[in-house]
């Protein structure tokens, strides 16, 4: 993980996930700060803004579904 900061002065970290993309399988970039997750698959091109928790042995993400009928 690597943290970063703004030239307005906020605070982000971002990380990668290795086979990550729950489309296509790629790895996933994920960029934290306090506004939230964003995430971006190169290999499909999947931006996606996931749910995240910190927990005491790491970090969950959860990507919800949204279907149009």
């Amino acid at each position: 993980m690597t943290q970063f900061e703004s030239n307005t002065g906020e605070r982000f970290a971002e990380f990668v996930l290795p086979d990550g993309c729950v489309l296509c399988g790629g790895e996933v970039t994920v960029r934290a700060s306090q506004a939230g997750a964003h995430s971006y698959c190169p290999r499909c091109h999947w931006l996606s803004k996931p749910s995240m928790r910190v927990r005491d042995n790491g970090v969950e993400l959860s990507f919800a579904t949204t279907v149009l009928a």
